[in-house]
């Protein structure tokens, strides 16, 4: 049985330095900061970045996220928690009584979340704790849309069947139709139950690491989106309880082509060319001794 660990809510915005991973969160729900921090760029320009729901602690931005085997550029976090515990200390494990991180914020759900539950998250009763935020945005040409996101859950590995965080995106409206994150199978991202090739427990920047999962995606829209102004609202649940906290950080929101959909991000050009190079010395190390014999 899961048991309430209840964690007082950070009310001024205040920076939180983990050594070990060098990810750096900054507690804000400034739209200015939030704005600059998703990127923009490719014609795309970001005009305001909003919180529609949640507790201002559930959100921030971040910087230094940069370890192996998942990466991602610079850009905002929200928590169904406190964004300040998404990183390495606060998380314990497995234990007997609880896990954190763990906060019950008291803030309920969406309508347009508990709408798009059924039937696209796993045993979907309703969501709780959703951190929405809301992000205005012109085109100058008409293009492709994407960005790239990484979604870690501490419910993770126990409790993935009954609850199911998860993280939703709403382009240009709030129905089904308008939720652009999801699966083959046309389900919402949710570790444990889609994208089973991108999982990772091996990371070490964040709360999510073993034994805890996350995935990192990549998303872009299937058509182009028309020049003029735009919507998007990013939202993240806890589901069907308000504790075990799950986490989203996103970055680099513009505009340019990509592949239609969300898919496993791939490595960044550095961790590729350094693999393509280790690859490359042992095939010479190989071809030597196989000349040698």
């Amino acid at each position: 049985m899961k048991i309430i660990e209840a964690l007082t809510s950070v009310i001024c915005p205040i920076i939180a330095v983990n050594m070990a991973s060098g990810l750096t969160i900054v507690q804000t729900t400034s739209s200015a900061v939030l704005s600059t921090s998703l990127g923009g760029g490719g014609g795309l320009s970001i005009t305001s970045a909003n919180v529609i729901n949640g507790a201002d602690s559930q959100f921030g931005s971040y910087s230094g996220f940069a370890s192996f085997p998942v990466t991602i550029g610079d850009g905002i976090v929200m928590s169904t928690g406190q964004a300040l515990q998404v990183t390495p200390m606060s998380n314990n494990g497995l234990q007997a009584a609880y896990t954190t991180p763990s906060t019950n914020t008291g803030v309920g759900g969406t309508t347009e979340f508990n709408a798009y539950g059924p039937g696209h998250i796993t045993n979907f009763s309703n969501s709780n704790d959703v951190a929405a935020l809301q992000v205005c945005f012109t085109l100058a040409a008409a293009s492709q849309i994407g960005f790239q996101f990484i979604f870690g859950s501490v419910e993770f590995p126990e409790y993935t069947s009954n609850f199911t965080d998860a993280f939703v995106a709403f382009l240009d409206g709030t129905s089904t139709i308008d939720q652009i994150v999801f699966d083959s199978s046309n389900n919402a991202v949710q570790v444990g139950n889609t994208f089973a090739s991108a999982l990772t427990t091996d990371d070490t920047n964040t709360a999510f690491a073993d034994p805890h999962g996350l995935l990192a995606l990549t998303t872009f829209t299937a058509t182009n989106l028309s020049a003029g102004a735009h919507t998007l609202i990013f939202e993240l649940a806890d589901v069907n309880d308000h504790i075990l906290d799950s986490g989203i950080f996103i970055s680099n929101l513009h505009a340019g082509s990509g592949n239609p959909g969300t898919n496993p991000s791939v490595p960044d050009s550095g961790t590729t060319v350094s693999l393509l190079a280790l690859t490359m010395l042992v095939l010479a190390g190989l071809n030597r001794k196989l000349k040698s014999a």
